[in-house]
């Protein structure tokens, strides 16, 4: 996804309580395609349905305590 719709769905998971803003960041994933990641506590499943309606793909990492979401 481009940094416009990242920034778009980091919003909207703020809209709905999905996510706390304080962590979160927006990484590149490729050139022209951003990431979102979530650190912290977080419900994967509430994120994972909201992410799919998009078109988007989580990955979670439970080492790191994150997940990524980003356009395949």
């Amino acid at each position: 996804m481009n940094r416009l719709d990242a920034m778009a769905m980091l919003k909207e998971l703020i809209a709905c309580h999905l996510v706390d803003p304080t962590h979160i960041n927006i990484m590149k994933r490729s050139p022209d395609h951003y990431q979102v990641q979530i650190k912290g506590d977080y419900n994967i499943e509430d994120i994972e349905e909201h992410a799919k309606k998009h078109g988007l793909t989580i990955e979670d990492d439970k080492e790191k305590n994150c997940i990524v979401i980003y356009k395949p």
